[in-house]
């Protein structure tokens, strides 16, 4: 604007130029403008006469100039106003039944503070202003505040008449509850075999001892409706699971919601727990909640030896993660050495998770054999020597016990009615036990006479019999 005023004043400053220089003269000048002018004329002997003009539109054009001047500075100072009054105010829109977020968006966005007034409104939904303090469309001072007034909802307080849900279907029920703005009353629809789709099953309030007359907007009541039988397309095809890992399988499994079957197997070359076989062939198309046959490894099995190829010197050299018990038992039939039985069958896959069992082991001891047990074992010797002999190693060989008259030291096994020869697998023997109350010839008296010692042995009157008895002693029969 300063700019546009400085052309009309330089433009009359050209035109009045050579006027000002001479009307606004001081009366010095001009004095001493004449002095020169009369040293000029005498010396030219020549005087010129003076003139001075005046513009006649000079006053008219500062009086325009004045106005000009005012009426820009006024309209500049409009302009910086409205400039003002149009950066300090800005203009509200229409918050009505639109959501908070909105507004508080516009508020930080203009500069302009919001008051919340929170009300109960059955026909607004929650969150949504109901009322604002400056009108859509009118201009607000940034940094005031606008009041809003904005919807909580229907009251939750209020009572709610409930319908007979028991004839209406799942969409009169879902119809109803958004009808009456009923947030809190849930109806489910689930499958079932035996209700027709559409039907009501049942309803449940959350607080059991709730009386239904008295149901309020805040409670809980879940209805229950049948969608029928849930029947599946079989469109989902069966991917070739063979070596895949257990962790693959349930996630294809859970995507596509289908029940997994598994059966553990022992395998040689299958890492364990990944699929050795499927009995759900390849490709087969099956639909959702259908059964997947799958067999998972168990890894490589413990795996019985066949002992009747060992010999029992040979098993017991055998190494391995499988425990087993070797034993010798008689045999009637089975040759000394030779392999009769295991009690796990050779072959059988065992887990070793599965704390697998001990297994035993028995070869042959052959026949049982008695030996000479005369002046050579003692009565007390007897049932270790029976039970480690004969029992433990499966012959059942018994014997009983009678007492004679005997040189021998007492307890001494003099007689036997067997031995030194294979005895059969049931066997009763009888062993005679020394007394040892006969004095042995190297023990008798050097004087003795031996008829004495001979008349003395067979005196009836003193039991002997000239020899030891073989009879039982009648008090220590078994």
């Amino acid at each position: 604007m300063s700019d546009f005023l400085s052309n009309f004043v330089n433009n009359d400053d050209d035109e009045n130029k050579g006027k000002k220089e001479i009307k606004e003269e001081s009366p010095e000048a001009d004095e001493s403008a004449k002095n020169v002018k009369r040293r000029e004329t005498r010396a030219n002997k020549k005087i010129e006469p003076e003139h001075v003009e005046f513009d006649p539109t000079y006053k008219k054009r500062r009086q325009k100039k004045i106005i000009f001047i005012s009426l820009a500075s006024i309209i500049v100072l409009l302009g910086l106003f409205t400039a003002y009054y149009q950066f300090t105010r800005v203009k509200v829109p229409d918050f009505k039944r639109k959501e908070i977020s909105k507004a508080r968006e516009w508020s930080t966005e203009e500069g302009v503070l919001l008051k919340i007034n929170n009300k109960y409104s059955f026909s607004a939904a929650t969150n949504q202003i109901i009322k604002q303090s400056v009108a859509s469309g009118e201009k607000i001072k940034k940094g005031r505040t606008l009041n809003l007034t904005v919807s909580l909802g229907p009251d939750p307080e209020a009572q709610v008449f409930l319908p007979e849900f028991s004839k209406m279907t799942s969409k009169q029920a879902k119809d109803w509850v958004k009808r009456e703005k009923a947030e809190n009353v849930s109806v489910i629809e689930q499958y079932d075999e035996k209700v027709q789709k559409g039907a009501f099953m049942k309803q449940e309030a959350a607080n059991k001892e709730l009386n239904l007359k008295n149901y309020k907007r805040k409670d809980r009541l879940s209805v229950y409706y049948s969608k029928g039988k849930e029947t599946f397309e079989k469109n989902i095809e069966v991917p070739d699971f063979t070596n895949k890992s257990i962790t693959e399988v349930n996630e294809w499994v859970r995507k596509n919601e289908v029940k997994l079957v598994t059966e553990k197997v022992f395998s040689q070359s299958i890492a364990l727990d990944s699929v050795v076989s499927q009995q759900t062939s390849i490709g087969t198309k099956i639909a959702k909640q259908d059964e997947l046959k799958l067999q998972l490894s168990k890894g490589k099995p413990l795996v019985v030896p066949d002992y009747g190829k060992y010999t029992l010197e040979e098993a017991r050299e055998l190494s391995g993660k499988l425990t087993a018990v070797l034993k010798s038992a008689y045999s009637e039939t089975v040759p000394f050495g030779h392999f009769i039985s295991q009690n796990v069958a050779a072959g059988t896959e065992l887990d070793e998770k599965d704390n697998p069992p001990t297994i035993e082991v028995v070869y042959s001891e052959g026949r049982p054999y008695i030996k000479d047990l005369r002046k050579n074992a003692l009565e007390g010797d007897l049932p270790k020597l029976f039970f480690e002999t004969y029992s433990a190693k499966g012959a059942t060989i018994t014997y009983d016990v009678f007492y004679v008259d005997s040189s021998e030291p007492k307890g001494t096994v003099v007689e036997m009615s067997r031995y030194g020869e294979y005895l059969p697998m049931i066997a009763n023997l009888s062993i005679g036990i020394s007394l040892g109350n006969i004095e042995s010839k190297e023990e008798a008296p050097a004087n003795t006479p031996v008829g004495d010692e001979t008349a003395d042995s067979s005196d009836p009157s003193e039991g002997g019999e000239g020899k030891e008895s073989t009879e039982r002693a009648p008090d220590q029969q078994d």
